[in-house]
């Protein structure tokens, strides 16, 4: 059994963590607000980066504890290795996109506490 979604996983939380903060950017000046000044801008970008951190780390971990699981479980009963693939995926990928959400409510929570700055 590969797991091989990791990896997949990974890029795809980086991708959509630049993409996430690239369109905050835009936003913001579409909606006439000041635009950041650059000691803001850079700050913004080291605490999202810092946060990004955090939540990769977080779910690398619960994918480690879910693929071991899933291999001590094929260990004991190879039967289960189909079953259990499909549904390993399935949850890595829930797990991923926990993650994206949580990425998403920092952005928006920390812009919201830049405008009232």
């Amino acid at each position: 059994m590969q797991f091989t979604v990791f990896q997949n996983e990974r890029n795809q939380s980086r991708e959509r963590d630049h993409t996430a903060t690239k369109s905050k950017d835009r936003e913001r000046g579409r909606d006439g607000e000041l635009p950041l000044t650059a000691s803001q801008t850079a700050a913004r970008d080291r605490a999202i980066q810092q946060k990004r951190r955090e939540i990769d780390e977080v779910y690398y971990q619960e994918c480690e504890m879910f693929g071991l699981v899933a291999k001590m479980l094929i260990a004991k009963d190879s039967s289960l290795e189909r079953p259990i693939q499909s549904s390993l995926q399935e949850n890595l990928r829930d797990i991923g996109k926990r993650c994206v959400e949580a990425m998403e409510r920092f952005i928006e929570d920390y812009d919201s506490r830049e405008l009232l700055h």
